[in-house]
């Protein structure tokens, strides 16, 4: 082995727990930064879905059926002169 190797292989047997440390702070701020980005697509996923079902409902109830009344008085009286 060359001393270059030979110096890798002390420094990482003298420095395992911390080298191990940092190993697992990496990988927990990796997963928690996947994890944030995660829950904020869902989230935003959620709030698009929410607001268009709020327009459709707002939609629906601007779009109420209107009744009105019509004089069919003039269509009577032609009717009854049918007779």
């Amino acid at each position: 082995m060359s001393q270059e190797k030979v110096d890798k292989k002390k420094y990482e047997k003298t420095h395992r727990r911390s080298l191990l440390r940092k190993k697992k702070l990496e990988e927990f701020f990796s997963i928690a930064c996947v994890s944030i980005i995660g829950l904020a697509i869902v989230g935003w996923i959620g709030f698009s879905i929410y607001t268009k079902v709020q327009e459709s409902q707002a939609e629906l109830a601007a779009s109420t059926i209107e009744y009105h009344e019509i004089n069919a008085s003039a269509i009577q009286d032609y009717v009854s002169t049918l007779n």
